[in-house]
């Protein structure tokens, strides 16, 4: 099992190390560069299309492994009869898990690398940003419901069910995005938290119940091409960046992780299942929330950019960029650390 894992991570890194070069000159060519300003912290135009090679990366490397990991096809296989009152009522299937994920996806980097290049309204965005959720569950990616301790599983409603999810996603992908500010920042980020949620899905995939093991080892081939393509990308991003992820690249990574993290890691009991995947992006959700917070103190547009995140705050006191990405790391990887061995010691389900 693990082959198909390891095949999608270096599929994925080898096609976004070979995509962001043609992404580039399509950014240039199409003029959707990123100028530099008193609110930014990079000193020359930069292009602005990296996160198309982001996305091309994740689908490659999941094409990859479809067509040389025949375990991967198997799985995908795999439907789930959902029966209430002797009566089946609906069919889970993980091949249809995966297309939401990826359509869901596909309308995130396609919104985003659109914004890079026409600064779309706020409502615009957000209407889109629902939309590709919507797809996602649509296909059967959403939050059913908590396992609690002595209660067993229990379902949501649907209103709630997808408020929830809406709600989970639409979290995430903020949150990346407006972590997006320093160079090789959100794809450090997102490359250490797509390796945590595929070490937690394995830590995870021994439960006996059937279901669950076989959406962890989705989620696990999933976090594993993510993580392979963000790690690709740095390579373009880290200081001094020669290309940015933009808008496309921080909202399919936001998706993406949240959508992995619906399907693989919230498959324990309640409070661990709501632990895990926040803490592993703990910081800059607090950084959004605190940014919000503020704006809305000030009475500021709460999606206009400023030079309040924590990122800035470090540089204005002389930190270097570097050394504030390499703090924000460090900082992940305890907080990954931390998830991880939560998962470790828990309860079996």
């Amino acid at each position: 099992m693990i082959r198909a894992q390891i095949l999608a991570f270096f599929m994925a890194f080898a096609g976004t190390a070979c995509l962001v070069p043609v992404f580039m000159g399509l950014s240039r060519r199409f003029g959707v560069m990123d100028f530099p300003d008193p609110r930014k912290v990079h000193a020359k135009p930069t292009p602005r299309w990296g996160g198309g090679a982001i996305a091309g990366g994740v689908f490659l490397g999941l094409g990859a492994t479809a067509l040389f990991a025949p375990w991967f096809l198997t799985l995908l296989d795999y439907r789930f009869r959902i029966i209430e009152e002797g009566e089946t009522v609906g069919i889970l299937s993980l091949k249809a898990q995966l297309t939401g994920v990826l359509l869901g996806g596909l309308v995130c980097v396609v919104l985003g690398m659109w914004d890079d290049r026409r600064s779309l309204p706020p409502v615009v965005k957000l209407l889109a940003q629902i939309i590709a959720a919507y797809i996602a569950m649509m296909y059967g990616v959403r939050m059913a419901g908590l396992a609690l301790p002595g209660f067993g599983f229990v379902t949501f409603p649907l209103l709630l069910s997808q408020f929830i999810t809406l709600f989970w996603l639409l979290g995430f992908m903020n949150a990346i995005n407006l972590t997006d500010g320093l160079d090789g920042l959100a794809g450090g980020i997102c490359a250490i938290a797509a390796g945590t949620f595929l070490f937690v899905a394995l830590l995870q995939a021994d439960t006996k119940i059937v279901l669950y093991a076989k959406q962890l080892k989705l989620a696990s081939v999933l976090a594993a091409a993510v993580s392979g393509a963000c790690v690709g990308f740095l390579i373009y991003n880290f200081n001094p960046a020669r290309v940015f992820m933009g808008d496309g690249g921080a909202l399919f990574l936001g998706f993406m992780l949240g959508t992995i993290s619906i399907i693989g890691t919230l498959k324990t009991s309640a409070v661990i299942a709501l632990i895990i995947p926040i803490l592993v992006v703990a910081l800059p959700v607090m950084d959004v929330t605190f940014t919000l917070i503020r704006r809305a103190r000030q009475r500021q547009g709460l999606m206009v950019a400023d030079r309040g995140h924590f990122h800035h705050q470090l540089l204005a006191l002389g930190w270097t960029q570097r050394e504030v990405v390499l703090l924000v790391y460090v900082i992940t990887l305890l907080l990954s650390m931390t998830a991880l061995l939560l998962t470790f010691f828990r309860g079996k389900v």
